[in-house]
């Protein structure tokens, strides 16, 4: 049996997550909270989403549980929810999640866990840059890239964190010295990411969200939002394009 209470901010944001990368994922209801992974059909990005038990107002599960979940599916039913509205879920059984808010109950069929794609393992990354930014001024940056680019370039040096876009006649710089960053560790990196993912990636951020972008040469990037006042963390990441000679 499993009783979770939750504000609607929270859990919608963590599905709006899961869905810019799949359309089934597992959920795995811990001791510590609710947890999920997943890999995108091409094997290009990751999604890890945490919701600690602590940002939970009613947190209950017997024993510890994973269900598979049809995320498309939830993600349109929340998306009525107001952010501060509470949302109760409930598993009594193996075939059904019970989705409550407001005066409305919604009965989901769950899908066999089994039928969902293996999850991926967290690679482990040697990414020596390190950077802590407002997450709302790198959905813009990236935004912005996206009217004049497929692919942008990420790149770090003394002087701070670089994301370079440019098109046939149009280029972007955006860039933030050590001022205006959260946390800097000055290490250089540069790499290059495909645009498409990454507007997915930030619309999940908003303006106050903290983004901590972890960048090594050529190599995947980490990137852990803090969102929903610290109540959930996403952390995505993203294999690099490699640039033609």
């Amino acid at each position: 049996m499993i009783n979770a209470i939750i504000s609607g901010e929270v859990i919608k944001t963590a599905v709006k997550a899961i869905v810019s990368l799949v359309s089934e994922a597992r959920f795995h209801f811990k001791e510590e909270g609710l947890h999920s992974r997943a890999v995108d059909p091409a094997n290009v990005a990751m999604v890890i989403v945490d919701i600690p038990r602590e940002s939970f107002d009613v947190y209950t599960v017997d024993e510890e549980k994973t269900i598979g979940v049809d995320v498309n599916r939830v993600n349109d039913i929340l998306k009525t929810v107001k952010k501060k509205e509470l949302v109760e879920l409930k598993v009594e059984d193996e075939s059904t999640l019970k989705i409550k808010f407001g005066s409305v109950e919604y009965s989901v069929a769950l899908i066999d866990p089994s039928a969902i794609r293996k999850e991926p393992k967290i690679p482990e990354l040697e990414l020596p840059a390190k950077v802590v930014l407002d997450a709302g001024e790198f959905k813009k940056a990236i935004q912005a890239a996206d009217k004049i680019a497929d692919h942008v370039v990420f790149r770090t040096d003394e002087t701070g964190f670089y994301i370079e876009a440019k098109g046939d006649i149009d280029k972007i710089v955006f860039h933030m010295g050590e001022m205006e960053l959260i946390e800097f560790n000055k290490e250089k990196a540069r790499s290059m990411f495909s645009i498409e993912y990454l507007k997915e990636f930030v619309k999940i951020a908003g303006s106050g969200d903290i983004l901590t972008i972890h960048l090594g040469d050529d190599y995947p990037v980490r990137l852990v939002f803090d969102v929903a006042d610290g109540k959930l963390k996403v952390e995505y990441i993203l294999a690099p394009r490699i640039e033609a000679e």
